[in-house]
């Protein structure tokens, strides 16, 4: 009886020790499950700012896009008076499209009084 009594108690310590180990453990592991927690939170809040700044960018560059393409149909819209303007002095129709940025005003060549020297060393 008392063999058993005091096996008994052997179990009971080792069962004792092995709960406090357990719980040291979790408590170990709680530990870093909550610095896991804090990392990912700060993650988010970088993540956050990241997104506010690429929202930012994606507005700017929607604005840039709008500038764009109103300063295109200005452009064709001086464009289209210069065709006008060529066809009333002119009296016949614009260039084609396909020569569009080529004027098909009279051309003159422009002499300039300067000469060219070479110069022999």
């Amino acid at each position: 009886m008392m063999y058993q009594n005091q096996y008994s108690g052997n179990q009971l310590q080792q069962c004792r020790q092995t709960a406090q180990q357990l719980i040291q453990q979790t408590q170990q592991s709680s530990q870093q499950y909550k610095q896991m927690l804090q990392q990912e939170q700060q993650n988010i809040q970088m993540l956050q700012q990241i997104l506010n700044h690429e929202q930012h960018a994606v507005h700017t560059i929607q604005q840039a896009l709008q500038g764009h393409e109103l300063a295109i149909q200005k452009c064709q819209q001086i464009v289209n008076v210069c065709n006008q303007l060529q066809q009333e002095v002119s009296g016949h129709m614009p260039a084609p499209m396909a020569n569009a940025n080529v004027s098909s005003f009279p051309q003159t060549q422009h002499h300039t009084p300067f000469q060219q020297h070479s110069y022999q060393q």
